[in-house]
């Protein structure tokens, strides 16, 4: 798929694209079973065109986190810029400025030169003799006979641009161009980042977990029975395993930053957890045990017996009335089946 129909997909069966924190990981699997490049969630700022950013995994919308344009996991000479050439067609296209082709300078008269440089480098070899890339107009458009660079660039994603002091409005893109390489890729071999043009069809990793946020409002024992009710079948294999539910458990702290940042798109602000305060003590629905280093009451107030998470920057349980309505959060587990016996794997 496009760059952007991968998003859909992941989206709408997972959580999103995979992104760089992940992927390097992936690398060994992809060349086992011969993918040479995929989609990851990196992509050009729309708003600042010359940054890079990892898509925002949380919300699904926009870019988050640092600058990655200077990062040393691209590959050398692709995240930034494209230059234009005329191609054997004699229209013009938007190549890797890295690439090698003859060269066209002016200095008021266009002149081809047959040696084969990089845009860069052909910038450089033009200022040398007194000269620039050639900037084209209606009026000399007919001189191109060959295939090489003419003087039109686009850095970091701004517009595309005329080197030097001259200016044109005059364009002859071939067909479908030009190309906005906006959308970051991975290959597994070089374990390197890769600026492509988003249209471009490719394999894609998607990012995924056990969890699930049910976005509907129901109390706390409504919940338990909703999420213990949830079956399917395990994607991609056989009649021998299929998914249950059961609402999320969270003894450990260490796992409160991401399953906070899973439910950002909850509606309520607080989602119901497995918690229960029965018998004059707290317990997990799943059987772990608790450890609340004093955050629990011991004697908590009437109907206050059952707990959340909040989706604001809250590192700890919240306790409420088992009977109000909110959205809650499921625990996928795999069950296997075999020889009419049933195991429980945990994904």
């Amino acid at each position: 798929m496009n760059w952007t129909e991968a998003r859909l997909y992941c989206q709408r069966n997972h959580i999103d694209l995979v992104t760089w924190t992940t992927v390097n990981d992936l690398a060994e699997w992809l060349v086992t079973i011969n993918v040479s490049e995929i989609w990851i969630g990196l992509l050009r700022d729309p708003e600042e065109e010359s940054v890079w950013k990892g898509i925002n995994v949380i919300s699904g919308e926009g870019v988050s986190g640092d600058d990655l344009s200077q990062s040393s996991n691209w590959a050398e000479g692709q995240q930034s810029s494209h230059c234009a050439a005329v191609g054997s067609d004699l229209m013009w296209h938007s190549v890797q400025c890295s690439s090698e082709y003859h060269v066209y300078c002016s200095d008021g008269k266009i002149v081809f030169h047959m040696v084969i440089l990089s845009w860069y480098d052909a910038s450089k070899y033009c200022e040398e003799i007194m000269s620039n890339l050639a900037t084209i107009t209606d009026n000399n458009s007919d001189t191109l006979n060959y295939s090489g660079w003419i003087g039109l660039y686009r850095q970091g994603g701004q517009n595309w641009s005329w080197v030097g002091d001259s200016s044109s409005d005059y364009r002859n893109w071939a067909p479908e161009e030009p190309l906005t390489a906006d959308c970051g890729s991975f290959n597994p071999v070089t374990e390197k980042w890769y600026s492509n043009v988003c249209s471009k069809e490719l394999r894609f990793v998607c990012n995924d977990d056990n969890l699930v946020v049910v976005n509907e409002n129901k109390t706390w024992e409504e919940a338990v029975v909703h999420c213990r009710g949830m079956t399917s079948p395990c994607a991609g294999s056989s009649d021998t395993c299929m998914y249950r539910h059961d609402i999320l458990s969270l003894p450990n702290l260490n796992d409160y930053s991401y399953v906070r940042d899973r439910i950002y798109r909850a509606t309520t602000d607080e989602v119901w957890l497995g918690l229960r305060f029965l018998g004059g003590e707290w317990w997990w629905v799943n059987g772990e045990e608790l450890d609340d280093d004093g955050m629990l009451p011991e004697c908590p107030s009437q109907w206050n017996h059952c707990g959340t998470l909040s989706k604001y920057d809250t590192d700890s349980w919240i306790t409420r009335d088992c009977s109000e309505r909110r959205n809650f959060i499921c625990y996928r587990k795999e069950i296997l089946i075999e020889d009419n016996e049933v195991s429980h794997e945990e994904v």
